[in-house]
């Protein structure tokens, strides 16, 4: 047995939320999310293929604030349906946010595959033996099944430079549970075991986790689910020892014959190879597979030390813009949908009641506080909203310095936290006083702001591993504070103009939402499509192109709500540019148009310093105002050229011509004005106004010239920018 102090230092530093899931499966949630036609029953049949967050739903299922009598929650189905889409959905998105942009380790991927196809090959078996048995509950059985392992995950999560070398060893292999014991102080059954405990259920599915590596003998006389996991497991040994001794155990315990048993394990791992497949998963090969060790037994702690070299120290989270685009998508889905969701909630005490529910389900909080300015304004008071809060009302405190650090919170006008380690304040006696009537570690506390107003102070009450989940994911406490502000104080008449602006805004709320998180989608498709081509020798920079195109357009959407322009001037390959614009267009709507397309590009073209992102804008609108100007077709040619620019030395003149029929007098005087254009329909006209404004916050020039035999845009564009460009939005 081991000591709860080696399970406690592993939990310190991960919790459900943090434990790493299969990216496919996480991307294909995430369509799932984003499809308004798709169901609870589908977003299920996803949900049951994933460890962490069937445990999290069971986890939260069986928490206090959802689980209205003693009977646990033992089904996933169950689970989701106590907790409902919109709780559901909002749980997902939060895991997919914080597991797939943390830092991670790609020398692991192949070995979580491999994870994942072990995990859900028992789960299907025990499923299967319980229903052929009648011994236990088949959804009690599949989810012991699933979660056996879970402790795995915890030591790979908690020790990530430490443990990668054990998590691609086979765990069944002797001496394996000895030398995680020696090295970590707790092995992955008893860590499994402890997770699990923390939900507080009446079930044999914590012992069916701690027991599936002990001897058969001690097995024996245990109840029926704990056997059959046990049994499932053994089946799916790599050595021939162990899977005979797997089929005499079969037919001693449930009376199964080894027909029976290979119908079963045949039928398993025809069903995951489907699911594998149709999710994308290479299942790969375990690194252990390549030796035969029935011959001989294994140096476990040899194969660790050779396996260990095949492993680097994790690596910072990506911080390139693709990876903040998408982050910042899913966090905007998320709070978007818990904002939807408080909305739907009119009466005070229901509110109250599901933001309880929220903080726990997205924060871990076992408790939320809420304390507002008493009728004087000097002092904070605690505002009970739950019940058994009843206490939160006897604490008044003055708004003044090192008085908590709930009033620094106020003071300072930012969130506040109790944990030192993590550079904290260090809590007042009225902060410990309220830690351990929340029987919790520490506080995190937010300033609730109402039209830049501060109306009061949110408390979440976290234990120290809910805390470092929390810290990663600051804006959904940020919302949920803000939501709360919002339902404290009177509701004001808005003035007309007022009314108005806030519908916009929701409308471009509503818009920057529904048009930007699919992108994330995507370029996660992409990226599996890339890695897929490049396994078979085949790297596409039609990909790389598409890429970037997306990357434009998340650009394009993130500033609609940015005052600020973050784009960097680069040196720039003009040529190659304008050659992956028309490589992207030429087959989607160049040649169906019957455009052909001409490039004269110099040989000798320097590089130049701009910001490509909004060059390649320009040019994009260009191309395809030329193709739809040409609606029978014709011809297309994109020139460039070095040049001597009077004022600014050096430069290179971008020509985009056409064949068109050619531009009006009495629209070509005002061409670059946001209300002219020659197109119809749905058409803006506003384009060329954009292009003219970006080419000007460049430092250059554009210019038309227009017959009736065609219409040619000339771009002046320096060499080196000056550094007082005005960089347009």
């Amino acid at each position: 047995m081991c000591s709860a102090a080696g399970a406690q230092i592993v939990l310190n530093n991960a919790t459900i939320s943090a434990l790493p899931s299969v990216p496919q499966i996480l991307t294909k949630l995430l369509e799932t999310l984003q499809d308004e036609n798709s169901g609870l029953e589908q977003l299920a049949n996803l949900i049951e293929m994933d460890v962490v967050i069937s445990a999290r739903v069971l986890e939260v299922a069986n928490s206090a604030a959802y689980r209205r009598d003693r009977h646990p929650v033992l089904s996933i189905r169950t689970g989701i349906i106590i907790l409902g889409w919109d709780m559901v959905k909002m749980l997902t998105l939060s895991i997919i946010c914080q597991r797939m942009f943390n830092d991670y380790y790609e020398q692991s991927n192949l070995d979580i595959e491999h994870y994942w196809y072990h995990s859900l090959r028992c789960a299907v078996i025990a499923k299967s033996l319980a229903a052929r048995t009648g011994a236990a509950s088949p959804d009690e059985a599949y989810v012991a099944g699933l979660l056996h392992n879970i402790g795995r995950l915890g030591l790979l999560a908690g020790f990530k430079n430490k443990y990668p070398p054990f998590f691609a060893i086979d765990d069944s292999l002797p001496g394996y549970m000895e030398s995680e014991v020696a090295h970590f102080g707790i092995d992955h059954c008893e860590l499994g075991a402890w997770i699990i405990r923390d939900w507080n259920i009446k079930s044999f599915l914590e012992d069916a986790v701690a027991y599936h590596h002990l001897p058969a003998a001690q097995v024996e006389h245990t109840p029926a689910l704990v056997k059959i996991v046990y049994l499932a497991n053994l089946l799916l040994t790599e050595r021939r020892s162990e899977r005979q001794s797997a089929l005499i155990l079969a037919n001693k315990w449930f009376e199964l014959d080894s027909s029976v048993i290979n119908e079963i394990m045949s039928l398993a791992v025809s069903q995951v190879h489907i699911l594998s497949d149709s999710l994308g998963i290479n299942i790969g090969t375990a690194h252990t597979s390549q030796h035969n060790w029935d011959k001989h037994e294994p140096d476990i702690e040899a194969l660790v030390q050779a396996l260990s070299k095949n492993f680097t120290p994790t690596r910072a989270a990506s911080s390139s813009s693709t990876n903040k685009l998408v982050k910042g998508v899913i966090d905007t889905a998320l709070i978007n949908h818990i904002e939807s969701t408080c909305n739907q909630e009119d009466q005070a005490d229901g509110f109250f009641e599901l933001l309880s529910k929220l903080s726990r389900l997205l924060c871990n909080a076992k408790q939320v506080i809420l304390f507002t300015p008493d009728e004087t304004g000097q002092h904070l008071a605690g505002k009970s909203i739950a019940e058994g809060q009843e206490w939160v009302e006897s604490f008044k405190l003055p708004i003044k310095p090192a008085t908590s650090i709930i009033t620094a919170a106020w003071i300072k006008k930012a969130h506040c936290h109790s944990f030192q380690a993590f550079e904290g304040f260090k809590p007042s006696l009225p902060d410990q006083q309220i830690m351990r009537l929340c029987e919790v570690d520490g506080i995190l506390c937010f300033p609730m702001f109402a039209k830049d107003t501060i109306v009061g102070v949110m408390v979440f009450a976290l234990n120290q591993p809910e805390f470092l989940i929390a810290k990663q994911q600051l804006n959904v406490q940020s919302a949920l504070a803000r939501i709360v502000a919002s339902r404290l104080i009177p509701e004001q008449q808005q003035s007309e103009p007022e009314l108005e602006a806030a519908v916009h805004e929701e409308r471009l709320k509503r818009f920057v939402h529904e048009t930007s998180t699919p992108l994330s989608t995507i370029k996660n498709y992409l990226a599996i499509l890339e890695q897929k081509m490049l396994l078979n020798g085949m790297p596409n920079r039609d990909i790389a192109i598409v890429n970037e195109e997306i990357d434009r357009v998340g650009s394009l959407i993130g500033n609609l709500y940015s005052n600020e322009q973050d784009h960097i001037a680069a040196s720039t390959d003009v040529n190659q540019l304008i050659q992956d614009i028309v490589a992207l267009h030429r087959q989607t709507y160049l040649q169906p148009a019957g455009v052909e397309v001409t490039l004269n590009l110099s040989s000798g073209l320097p590089k130049i310093t701009t910001i490509p992102y909004q060059l390649r804008q320009v040019l994009v609108n260009l191309i395809r105002n030329a193709a739809e100007a040409m609606e029978r077709g014709g011809k297309l040619s994109i020139a460039t050229f070095m040049e001597s620019q009077s004022d600014a030395g050096q430069g290179i003149l971008i020509q985009v011509s056409d064949t068109g029929p050619g531009i009006p007098d009495s629209v070509l005087s005002k061409i670059f004005t946001p209300v002219e254009t020659t197109k119809g329909g749905k058409h803006s006209g506003i384009g060329l106004s954009i292009s003219h404004d970006l080419i000007k916050g460049l430092c250059g020039s554009i210019a038309c010239r227009t017959s009736s035999a065609g219409t040619s845009f000339d771009i002046r564009l320096p060499i080196q920018a000056s550094s007082q460009a005005a960089l347009i939005n």
